[in-house]
This record gives structure tokens, C-alpha cells and sequence, in this order.
């Protein structure tokens, strides 16, 4: 089975909460609060980490999002131009503690476009509009990491 997954709501911009959502006949999304992003991205500036934080937040919301969820292959909208084989090895990373291998080429980066369910679902719980079917905060996030 094939996911597409998109974002509203930039990582780096702290101002406002993030989504990242996918689709495949189904939908779902999980958000991360303003507020704990500018508490995660001052523990990853504090551990001297801060260039990553965007990228690894970014790869930890995509790995929340699809655990306990079947997949085969993942199309990931491009958001880092340039940074899609780092946040493919941070996913492929998480997904193999899980104990889910999944071949480095079953992972792709292209432009969804807003014709993509994933990302409408992303946009309309960006908004306000639809719950996110997950909320994820500071807390669940570090222990994820140093786990």
C-alpha cells in the first residue's frame, strides 16, 4: 500500500503548530503545538543540535504518524529541497527500532500538489477545520528519540 504524506505548518516556524498528514484511501494526522515546538527546538540549540531540529521533528512526526500503520512504499512532499536522504535515514532510523524494514528506495520525496487527500487533510486540521487524529507533545517526542 502506497501513503502520501504532506505538512501545514512548517516545523522551523515556532509561531504556530505543524501537521503532517497522509492518505491512501484513509486519512490521518498528527499535530505538534507551537508551544512544544519552541521548547524542543531550545533543547536541540541547548545539546548543540539546532541545524537538525527542523529535519529530525520533521522525520519523527512522518515515523508517530504511520506507526502501527501498514505500509509498502511512502511519497513524501518535497518540503527540504536538498535534505530528503537526511530525513529519510532519520525515518528509516525509527522504523527499523520498530522493527519495520522498509528498502531505501520505497521511500520518495515529489511535489503531492494540493489534488492529494494528504494534503487537504493537513491544511483543514492546520486550520481548524478537522481534528487531528493524533496530538503529540514534548514529552512523547524526546522519548522517542533517546529511546
Amino acid at each position: 500500500m502506497k501513503i502520501y504524506i504532506d505538512q501545514s505548518g512548517k516545523v522551523e516556524y515556532t509561531s504556530h503548530d505543524t501537521v503532517v498528514a497522509f492518505s491512501n484511501g484513509i486519512r490521518k494526522a498528527i499535530l505538534l503545538k507551537a508551544s512544544d515546538k519552541r521548547l524542543l527546538q531550545k533543547r536541540f540549540r541547548e545539546a548543540g543540535k539546532g541545524q537538525i531540529f527542523t529535519y529530525r521533528i520533521f522525520s519523527l512526526l512522518i515515523f508517530l504518524l504511520l506507526k502501527k500503520v501498514r505500509f509498502e512504499e511512502l511519497v513524501i512532499d518535497i518540503e527540504y529541497p536538498g535534505r530528503s536522504d537526511l530525513i529519510k535515514n532519520y525515518l528509516l532510523t525509527d522504523l527499523k527500532k520498530t522493527g519495520v524494514v522498509l528498502d531505501r528506495d520505497k521511500i520518495s520525496f515529489r511535489l503531492i500538489g494540493k489534488k492529494c487527500e494528504a494534503h487537504w487533510h493537513a491544511y483543514h486540521v492546520f486550520k481548524g477545520m478537522r481534528k487531528a487524529e493524533k496530538v503529540t507533545n514534548m514529552k512523547e517526542i524526546l522519548n522517542e528519540i533517546f529511546q
